[in-house]
C-alpha cells in the first residue's frame, strides 16, 4: 500500500517564502510517498507566493489546498476577544482548523514554515496514537517558565512547532470547543500563544515524539550541555543530553529558531543551519531572493558581541539570567492587554 500524509502549514506573506522552502525540503526528501496532501492556512498571501507554492507542488505531483481563514480569524477577534500576536492572527489560525480539514488519513501533521525536514517523515506514518489526542517533541524553554502559566515544574511542555494531529480524537474530545472557551473566559493571551493553551489543556493527553522529529537549533548555537543550564532542563521532564547529542548527527526535522545569530532567511544571519536553509532555498521558486532585512535592536546586538566573544559556559550563564527577566516581563505584559 502506497504511504499517503496530510500537512498542515500556516503563513501570511511574510513567511510564505520561508514556509514554501520548508515544503520544498519535505517533498525532496519524502519521494517516495505515493500521496501528500498540503493544507496552507492563507492569511492574505500574495498571489505571487501563492501561484510559486502550487508551481512547487506541481513539480513534485502533490496536492495543494488553499485554505482560506476569514471565519477563523473573525471568531478569534470578535466573538473570542483575542488580540494579535506580533500584528498577525496567524499562529492561532491551526487551532481553529483541525477539525475540519478533509484529510484522507486519520492524522495530520502540523508544520511551523521555519522547519527543514531533511530526512523521511514515514515512520510518523505508523506511530500508534490510541487514546491520545496529539503528539509533540519537549519544548526546549526556560523549565521556571510553566510555573507562569501555571504549569508544576515536573510537568512536561512540549513545542507545537511539529504536531501529530489525531483528528479523530481531536473531535471527539472537542478540543476547538474547550480552546474557545479558555481563550475566551479564562485567559486570552499568553506569551507562547497557542502553544501555551495546548499545554495547558491538553499536555495529559499528549504522546512523547522523538526529538529527531523537532530539533530545536538553540542546541547547535549554544551546544548541547550549555542548553541544558540554559534552560534548566532535566531528563525528568525531558529527554536526556545523551538522546539530544544522538538526534544532533542528523535530525529528520530542523526547528530553526531565534536567537541572537538571527535566522537563515535573514541577510546578516550568523545561525548554524544557513547552509541547510540554503541547500532547499536553490531549488525552490525563491531561489536568487534576497535574504531579508531586519533592524537589530540594541540588546540584540549586544547579545551577539558576548556570543561571540565568551565562552559558551560564561555565556550560557548570563543568557539564562536575561531569559529569565525576560520570560517574566513578557509574560506580565501579556496579561495587561
Amino acid at each position: 500500500m502506497s504511504k499517503v500524509i496530510d500537512v498542515l502549514y500556516q503563513s501570511n506573506d511574510y513567511y510564505a517564502p520561508i514556509t514554501g522552502v520548508s515544503m520544498t525540503s519535505l517533498m525532496e526528501n519524502n519521494r517516495d510517498f505515493g500521496e501528500i496532501n498540503f493544507f496552507l492556512l492563507n492569511d492574505q498571501i500574495s498571489n505571487v507566493n501563492i501561484e510559486k507554492i502550487k508551481y512547487c507542488c506541481e513539480q513534485y505531483g502533490r496536492n495543494l489546498v488553499i485554505v482560506e481563514t476569514d471565519a477563523i480569524l473573525t471568531r478569534l477577534r470578535d466573538d473570542l476577544g483575542v488580540t494579535p500576536y506580533k500584528g498577525t492572527y496567524t499562529t492561532y489560525f491551526k487551532l481553529f482548523s483541525f477539525k475540519d480539514l478533509p484529510i484522507t488519513t486519520d492524522r495530520i501533521l502540523q508544520l511551523d514554515g521555519d522547519t527543514i525536514i531533511n530526512g523521511s517523515l514515514s515512520p510518523l506514518c505508523e506511530i500508534d496514537l490510541s487514546g491520545y489526542i496529539m503528539a509533540a517533541t519537549y519544548d526546549c524553554i526556560l523549565n521556571e517558565y510553566k510555573s507562569l502559566i501555571d504549569i508544576p515544574l515536573t510537568d512536561k511542555y512540549y513545542n507545537c512547532g511539529v504536531l501529530l494531529i489525531n483528528q479523530p480524537e481531536w473531535i471527539r474530545a472537542n478540543c476547538e470547543e474547550r480552546i474557545a472557551h479558555h481563550l475566551k473566559h479564562t485567559r486570552t493571551r499568553y506569551f507562547t500563544v497557542d502553544q501555551d493553551v495546548l499545554n495547558v489543556l491538553f499536555r495529559d493527553k499528549t504522546k512523547y515524539l522523538d526529538i529527531t522529529y523537532n530539533l530545536n537549533s538553540g542546541f547547535y548555537v549554544y551546544g548541547v550541555n550549555e542548553s541544558f543550564n540554559i534552560y534548566g532542563l532535566s531528563p525528568e521532564y525531558y529527554t536526556t543530553n545523551e538522546e539530544v547529542a544522538t538526534a544532533c548527527e542528523n535530525p529528520v526535522i530542523n526547528h530553526c529558531m531565534g536567537a541572537m545569530t538571527g535566522r537563515p532567511w535573514e541577510e546578516d544571519s550568523i545561525h548554524p543551519q544557513n547552509d541547510l536553509f540554503d541547500r532547499y532555498l536553490k531549488i525552490s521558486p525563491w531561489n536568487g531572493t534576497d535574504k531579508l532585512k531586519v533592524k537589530r535592536a540594541p540588546l540584540f546586538r549586544l547579545q551577539r558581541a558576548l556570543y561571540k566573544t565568551l565562552p559558551h559556559g560564561i555565556y550560557s550563564t548570563l543568557h539564562r539570567l536575561m531569559l529569565t527577566r525576560f520570560l517574566k516581563d513578557m509574560n506580565k505584559s501579556v496579561q495587561k492587554r
